[in-house]
């Protein structure tokens, strides 16, 4: 478990599946996420399971410590132990729980935990333009503008420019 101010990180477990094969499905979520194609429950319980045989990857639940409630999942993406680097992916899927600060706090207990814990040099992410709430959270946690990747991704109706952001240790 990682632990923050407000917010708690821990292994992603089974129990939260249901919530994250909802969030993964949302259309709003979809969008600024830049998924095509919903997911199916047993496609969402086959990536689970394949987890466990992956050294890549860490994935962590968001929990509020005050009541325990699930708000979202961060993970580390392609960990490459050579480059010491790794792309930093999260979702805050509980609606309640957008822009009061979560996200941010997550980003920044996740990059602690990789630069001390894992010995990551870098940390990255892609944002997608249409997603400004998330670009501001990584800048707080600070990432810093490394470029934009210009009309890079379809987003259902027209192409949108992708910000590369980085952090060292």
């Amino acid at each position: 478990m990682i632990e923050g101010k407000t917010i708690r990180l821990l292994p992603l477990e089974r129990d939260h599946l249901e919530r994250t094969l909802a969030w993964v499905n949302d259309p709003e979520l979809m969008r600024l996420l830049n998924r095509a194609e919903p997911v199916s429950s047993e496609e969402h319980y086959e990536w689970f399971n394949s987890l466990q045989k992956r050294t890549d990857c860490l994935y962590f639940s968001i929990e509020v410590k005050d009541d325990g409630a699930h708000i979202g999942n961060i993970w580390l993406w392609d960990i490459d132990p050579r480059h010491k680097r790794a792309e930093l992916r999260i979702v805050i899927g509980d609606p309640t729980h957008t822009g009061r600060g979560a996200g941010t706090e997550a980003i920044s207990l996740l990059c602690e935990y990789a630069f001390e814990t894992l010995g990551l040099h870098k940390i990255f992410a892609y944002v997608l333009a249409i997603n400004p709430r998330a670009r501001r959270s990584f800048e707080k946690s600070g990432f810093r503008l490394e470029g934009t990747l210009r009309g890079d991704r379809w987003t259902s109706d027209s192409y949108t420019d992708v910000f590369l952001l980085g952090k060292l240790r």
